[in-house]
């Protein structure tokens, strides 16, 4: 049997980069999935993969409320939308703080106060939340991110402890350095290189998207029926060295 026979999954930042990979491991691991982004290309995801999709914005309450509903009965939420602007806390505009923490702290709370009912309805589910190596480790110039996948894994962990004993399972997982647009995009405006994020992982490469796909695929199947609560770090082994 598939991982994910018989789930019915969202996918938020379906559209690219890790989110796309997620939405298609779903899939193949037998989940129906409703794939989620503000770009309209994710349609055409959706329509490779067998899926439903939804266009907006993840902090839009309406637009959780849409995928939910055609999700069904929801089971499973991988949360994977996310952003950065670069400012330490000095120079970091009210408007790109407000932005970062909305789209990376304030969105996951609206999509899982959306389908935690409807799981509840379904007898339990699982969410996964992508947070970030920067959730523990401080990145340079990076305020608003830092700070706002910081507060994730603390929603995470209310979230386990609150609705476990319901049957609803929360767990975050933090990627190190992965080739994604947003790592590239990222470097090109100012920050750190590809060869100097590759220096630093002690596998000496980037982390590919899948390879979070799978972990977060992992996090949602029964494999993971006692794990709640946890951040499962995908750097590379970045954060066991100095």
């Amino acid at each position: 049997m598939a991982l994910l026979e018989g789930q019915s999954v969202i996918v938020t930042g379906a559209a690219r980069g890790m989110g796309i990979a997620t939405a298609r491991r779903a899939a193949a691991e037998g989940a129906s999935v409703v794939l989620v982004d503000i770009d309209p290309s994710v349609a055409d995801v959706a329509s490779e993969v067998g899926g439903k999709s939804v266009v907006g914005s993840v902090t839009d309450r309406d637009c959780a409320r849409r995928a939910v509903a055609a999700a069904g009965g929801v089971t499973g939420l991988i949360h994977v939308a996310g952003i950065h602007r670069r400012g330490d806390v000095v120079e970091a505009t009210d408007e790109d703080w407000a932005q970062v923490l909305g789209v990376n702290l304030t969105a996951p709370r609206i999509w899982a106060r959306e389908v935690i009912p409807a799981m509840l309805e379904q007898g339990g589910g699982a969410i996964v939340n992508v947070a970030s190596l920067a959730a523990t480790r401080a990145r340079p110039d990076s305020a608003a991110y830092t700070a706002s996948k910081s507060g994730l894994l603390g929603l995470t962990r209310s979230i386990a402890v609150d609705f476990g004993p319901r049957g609803i399972r929360a767990n975050t997982v933090s990627p190190g350095s992965i080739d994604t647009p947003m790592l590239r995009e990222h470097e090109a405006a100012g920050g750190a290189s590809r060869t100097d994020q590759i220096a630093r992982t002690y596998l000496a490469r980037l982390g590919s998207p899948e390879e979070i796909a799978g972990c977060c695929c992992f996090l949602l199947s029964s494999d993971a029926a006692f794990v709640n609560g946890a951040d499962f770090m995908v750097d590379g082994g970045r954060t066991s060295g100095t």
